[in-house]
């Protein structure tokens, strides 16, 4: 197949670095660059040394401008790849378009953001992409007629370095990030030398970011249009509308093929009821439009189209095998092509992959990887590194629900009638188990796993098992007999997590609160994996657990016992910091927690705790989960009982929390050092521990978190008001008295970085 028309991510940020100039010779960033599957996760890898390596050489404020402007180039690129199809376009179109569009758009955005760090004079942006030779030969003239003393710096050079600076006026070198950091320190007198130093790199760096942009394909269109821009001048199209013109000889091109593609598309429509021998006659009709196709459609636009159908004829005649390695072939073909039509193929072809008799793993992760890449789902697996490991990118349950969704996106009723309709199993809905009593334990097997449940089996250990039915009796028998407190359940369930649980004021229905468990587990040593360890789907965590006991001494305990104070969990990944002080919200003003619970926005994460809440019953993307959720609240029941849950909820809540001991618990946190400015996306994205004190007027708490490095100007982004937020914003609008009066005797220690880029 020919090249792909849109560029990967990462040739993007190979191109970025190389105009930047830190690309040096990173071979496994060029080896990645046209990877379609490369680990999405391997964009911040590189960026980060990227960026990295400009912060050590340029400083942290320049480097923070530079990749504010490229992750913000990348996202709204990102976003137009997977929604906007390329089919027909070449490489050089897809660039042209972005030229004009957003490209220049976010390129005079960085620039004008870093000439913001320049608080002397300084050329205007529009300068940087009005030169006749080159912009760095552009900008030294400047600096000789505007920059006192830049004549007798200069003059004062040894010869070495004076034709270097000759050589970049003259065109024949673009100055290096090294040589703008070691400037000034090539002078010889006389000191000092009147010039601001600090513009001079920047003015330089840009003029050399340009000139090396010069050297791109497209890149006198993309300075026209950078000029234009900079002059104030509104883009005359939009990236969509340019690849639509683009399309139309495209179009024209395969107008002769429509007549069958129609009828190939309306034919093998998932829900459409099929006759007796359509198999047959679809196939044939395949056959033949490929035979029609001319070789550059049979290479490239049309191909992927084609086996994407194909395989779907072959999954609705029942065999699934045939079918997985054609869309093995239409997904890579759609990879930076088909826009939206990408996000099809991958569901499709996802439950196909889970549904083989042995799940094809290998594409399954290349599957997920491309749905996590393109944004149309959220991690399951909250790991920051690439991995080539299959439980480093999918959980087990994420398997099953695929499973489960066969026939939810493949109805029988779209079969072929002659179909062999395929027989699949998945482990989904709850576990339900009747014959408790009948389970006895083992005490000549301690570490003997029980296989439990009628619908479909989750394997225990029998201390998992018993502990989770809070039978302190039975657990400290097979603890004497020797039984492993580190063995886990099929899910991640582990003894003295659901000791913790019986524990948890939260949890529904209500639990016991009896710590005798707890207490016997406790005295037992465990691993650090263990005290680490999140469960699948809801990802509890001991320290979590801990935290929504309301017990300083139970997380004391835990503490001691190897957690890690910074460890996420559960489905929103919360610090068990931030899940603290959500808990006295909740104990200040419950009725105001549970308003803003039911007004939450349905973010990808909120989604995401509803697919992991119900077993699998609710589908397997986000756009079943936001279906699910509006169904249910058009119900007058629902609505009835979720109000009646809701003020049984804070009723108990209100009698079991104690407000008092939530704050212990939250001082214990941070003195061992959790972090108060750590990100989160729930209540909102971006939230840190420290914003949620400050609208929970929580002064006390406050006030240690600023000791324990609290940032109150670290900002989290408004979508709807393109504004960024800080402590003093929030603290203003939810009236918190007692943190606004700290906040303004710190003022002044913490001034407003006025030289924050704030674009968005």
């Amino acid at each position: 197949m020919s090249e792909f028309p849109y560029p990967t991510h990462i040739e993007t940020l190979r191109t970025f670095a190389k105009v930047l100039g830190v690309k040096a010779g990173n071979k496994y960033l060029d080896d990645k660059a046209k990877d379609k599957t490369a680990d999405y996760r391997l964009i911040d890898e590189f960026s980060k040394e990227v960026f990295d390596y400009l912060s050590k050489t340029f400083g942290n404020e320049i480097s923070a401008i530079f990749k504010q402007g490229f992750h913000g180039y990348l996202t709204e690129y990102m976003t137009h790849v997977s929604i906007i199809s390329a089919d027909g376009l070449s490489r050089t179109d897809i660039g042209l378009s972005l030229c004009k569009t957003l490209l220049s758009k976010h390129v005079v955005n960085t620039i004008d953001s870093a000439l913001r760090l320049v608080s002397s004079k300084k050329p205007l942006s529009v300068v940087f992409f009005s030169y006749h030779e080159t912009c760095t030969s552009q900008i030294l003239n400047w600096l000789e007629e505007n920059e006192r003393g830049w004549e007798s710096f200069y003059k004062s050079l040894e010869k070495e370095n004076k034709a270097k600076v000759k050589a970049w006026k003259d065109g024949e070198h673009k100055p290096d990030v090294q040589s703008l950091v070691f400037l000034q320190s090539w002078s010889q007198g006389p000191w000092p030398e009147h010039i601001d130093w600090q513009k001079v790199r920047v003015l330089l760096f840009i003029a050399s970011i340009i000139d090396r942009t010069a050297k791109e394909e497209g890149s006198s269109l993309l300075i026209d249009e950078c000029r234009l821009f900079s002059w104030g001048a509104k883009p005359t199209y939009e990236f969509s509308q340019l690849i639509q013109s683009h399309q139309q000889d495209y179009k024209d091109r395969i107008s002769y093929l429509l007549p069958l593609v129609e009828e190939i598309q309306q034919g093998l429509k998932r829900t459409i009821v099929k006759n007796e021998g359509q198999f047959e006659y679809f196939k044939t009709a395949i056959d033949k439009l490929e035979q029609q196709l001319s070789p550059e459609e049979h290479k490239s636009h049309f191909a992927y189209w084609v086996q994407w159908h194909k395989a779907r004829m072959y999954v609705l005649n029942g065999q699934l095998e045939e079918a997985n390695a054609l869309y093995k072939l239409g997904f890579d073909g759609g990879l930076y092509r088909a826009g939206i039509n990408q996000k099809y193929i991958i569901e499709e072809a996802i439950v196909v992959a889970a549904s083989q008799e042995k799940p094809d793993k290998v594409f399954l992760k290349h599957l997920k990887n491309a749905l996590l890449m393109f944004n149309y789902d959220i991690p399951s697996v909250q790991s920051c590194e690439s991995s080539n490991k299959f439980s480093d990118i999918i959980e087990d349950w994420e398997v099953q629900i695929w499973r489960s969704s066969f026939y939810k996106v493949f109805p029988k009723a779209g079969m072929f009638p002659e179909a062999k309709t395929p027989e699949i199993a998945a482990k989904i809905g709850i576990n339900v188990v009747t014959d408790i009593d009948e389970i006895k334990p083992d005490y000549r097997h301690p570490n003997r796993k029980l296989k439990i449940g009628e619908t479909w089996k989750k394997t225990y250990p029998q201390l998992v098992w018993f502990a989770q039915m809070e039978k302190s009796d039975v657990v400290k028998k097979l603890l004497k007999q020797g039984a492993n407190v580190n063995l886990t359940s099929s899910s991640g369930d582990t003894a003295i997590l659901m000791a913790l649980e019986a524990l948890n004021l939260r949890a529904v229905p209500f639990r016991s609160l009896d710590d005798s468990l707890f207490n016997l587990l406790s005295e037992y040593p465990h691993s650090e994996e263990t005290m680490n360890r999140c469960t699948d789907k809801k990802r509890l965590q001991p320290l979590i657990s801990a935290v929504q006991s309301g017990r300083p001494d139970i997380v004391d305990k835990v503490l001691a016992m190897g957690a890690n104070v910074n460890n996420r969990g559960l489905t929103d990944n919360q610090t068990a910091l931030n899940a603290c002080i959500k808990m006295i919200g909740i104990a200040k003003d419950p009725k105001r927690y549970w308003s803003s619970v039911l007004q939450m926005q349905l973010t990808p994460e909120v989604l995401d705790s509803i697919r992991r809440e119900n077993s699998g019953m609710t589908g397997f993307t986000l756009e079943d989960q936001l279906q699910f959720l509006l169904t249910q609240n058009s119900n007058p029941k629902f609505r009835q009982m979720s109000h009646s849950l809701i003020g049984l909820m804070s009723e108990k809540l209100d009698t079991r929390i104690d407000i008092a001991k939530m704050r212990l618990i939250a001082s214990q946190l941070i003195e061992v050092g959790a972090d108060v400015n750590a990100e989160h996306v729930a209540p909102i994205k971006g939230y840190t521990p420290l914003m949620l004190a400050a609208e929970l007027d929580e002064v006390d708490l406050f006030n240690k978190m600023l000791s324990n490095g609290g940032e109150p100007r670290k900002t989290y982004y408004v979508n709807n008001t393109g504004e960024d937020v800080d402590c003093w914003r929030i603290a203003e609008h939810f009236g918190s008295k007692d943190v606004l009066a700290t906040l303004k005797d710190i003022e002044g220690y913490f001034p407003e970085n006025i030289s924050q880029c704030n674009y968005h």
